[in-house]
């Protein structure tokens, strides 16, 4: 059901990778380390960093630009000096990437009935410090990185500004008071979470009390009361929920609920959009299943193992308007990616694609096999899916050609029936359906969103079809599928 779009060829194993919302940018990095960022449209690498050691064209670049302005050289050490070490996450952060946070986390809570109402915040002006930079952030063992890719000077934390823990993953809060924004929390070895101003690159907050393992995974959502919140998963298996609506403060902060989630430890945690309910959470574990959690009474609902014997690495929640019945996208250390039906279908685990069919049979040697280390869905756009493989990066779209061509018939003037033909396989089906639109009180806000950025509330509307669906029993010769138009929704 997928199709190639690009491809890029990497000497190394690439184990982590982010995409921008709005730029056709990917960021991954490889089992050595080294960080790229990659234009899949233009086929281009933007930037490339030698994060784990040390790089020495950013500390020629860094002694260039203090001399040119007039600095003498530093007595201790530079932070560029030091060695990155493994590096934990990648990900860009500019205010395309705060409004799209939001956004998504509004409308994911905007579903449920209980949040008429209580949905008020609002995108907040750019801060001074990311107003028309764009910024990729590394999170690496011992320090991390901030680099402007406009002006291309690059900021590096270590770990002795943050209580001199191994920093281990990372999330952007977005909402924060004026004074301190933007900030950024890392997860630490010793289970506390520290979060660090991008104004003053300082301390201000940390999370304490609730794990007792190193953290593995941090993500913000909004729940449907309208409250902000943190959530972590740990070695130590559990999933914390912590606020984050607090402004400029250093206290500790401590948990407002603690559920045991996975045998094992958490690896990763996805937000989940109900149609017409509250949003949900998805985590995979070290144990091999992925268990769903309600996020109003904060119940598990479903627990699966989707690929028996193998563990589950990136989860993904896949919304796609020609794809009803796939809910979750996963991947395991094999070629495929895996696609989890929606319960009302048959909750079932199948292939979506197998990689391998997809990249040059030259790029995989004879005796090697694809393995696929990590996924990400296009936040904007359902229909790219891009994947880190041990022999490159694949960007695959949904193809157009995997399901059905349609033609929709003429309706009579004035009748609310509509018919429609397609072909599976080699048969000729008629669809007739019909459409009514009926106000729903309980959902009196969604949560749009104006020109401005605002957020604004405005009565939804659910459509109703009923359909019928017929088999013409008159086969179809093969050439007409070219008579057919396809559809091209989702490219």
């Amino acid at each position: 059901m997928l199709r190639l779009r690009a491809f890029r060829g990497t000497n190394d194993k690439i184990v982590k990778i982010a995409v921008h919302p709005t730029h056709p940018w990917l960021v991954t990095a490889d089992a050595s380390d080294h960080v790229s960022v990659w234009n899949w449209e233009h086929r281009q690498v933007i930037y490339e960093l030698k994060a784990g050691g040390i790089d020495q064209r950013r500390l020629v670049g860094v002694k260039l630009e203090k001399l040119a302005e007039g600095e003498s050289e530093p007595k201790g050490k530079p932070t560029e000096a030091i060695r990155g070490g493994s590096v934990k996450q990648v990900s860009f952060f500019d205010d395309d990437v705060r409004f799209w946070q939001l956004w998504r986390n509004r409308s994911a809570a905007a579903e449920a009935p209980t949040a008429v109402n209580h949905l008020t915040s609002t995108f907040a002006s750019p801060a001074p410090s990311t107003k028309g930079r764009h910024f990729l952030v590394i999170c690496c063992e011992n320090k991390a990185i901030f680099l402007d890719l406009v002006t291309m000077r690059s900021r590096d934390v270590p770990k002795q500004e943050l209580d001199n823990k191994s920093l281990l993953c990372m999330e952007f809060l977005s909402r924060s008071s004026a004074g301190d924004s933007p900030l950024v929390a890392f997860g630490g070895s010793d289970g506390i979470i520290r979060v660090l101003s991008m104004m003053t690159w300082k301390l201000v907050r940390r999370y304490t009390g609730g794990h007792k393992g190193s953290i593995s995974c941090l993500m913000t959502f909004m729940a449907s009361s309208g409250e902000a919140l943190l959530v972590s998963g740990a070695s130590d298996g559990l999933l914390i929920l912590w606020s984050a609506d607090h402004g400029q403060d250093s206290r500790e902060l401590v948990p407002k609920l603690s559920l045991k989630a996975h045998d094992g430890g958490v690896v990763a945690v996805e937000l989940s959009r109900v149609i017409g309910g509250a949003p949900q959470l998805i985590t995979i574990g070290a144990d091999k299943t992925l268990a769903i959690w309600d996020t109003m009474s904060f119940k598990e609902l479903r627990r699966i193992k989707p690929v028996p014997r193998l563990a589950c690495h990136s989860v993904a929640s896949w919304c796609h308007p020609r794809a009803p019945n796939l809910d979750i996208l996963t991947c395991v250390k094999d070629s495929y990616i895996w696609a989890i039906e929606h319960p009302t279908y048959s909750a079932l685990t199948r292939p979506l694609c197998d990689l391998s069919s997809l990249v040059p049979p030259q790029v995989v040697a004879p005796n090697k096999k694809l393995r696929v280390y990590c996924m990400v869905a296009h936040p904007l756009q359902p229909h790219l899916v891009a994947t880190g493989t041990n022999v490159g990066i694949i960007v695959s779209e949904f193809d157009a050609r995997s399901l059905p061509p349609v033609v929709p018939l003429p309706t009579p003037p004035g009748s609310r029936e509509h018919s429609a033909v397609y072909i599976v396989e080699r048969e000729l089906k008629l669809l007739n359906f019909q459409l009514s639109n009926t106000t729903n009180p309980s959902l009196g806000n969604n949560g749009s969103l104006s020109e401005t950025g605002k957020l604004k509330g405005d009565s939804l509307e659910s459509l109703h079809v009923k359909q019928i669906k017929k088999h013409i029993s008159t086969p179809v010769p093969h050439d007409s599928y070219s008579v057919l138009s396809i559809s091209s929704s989702g490219k």
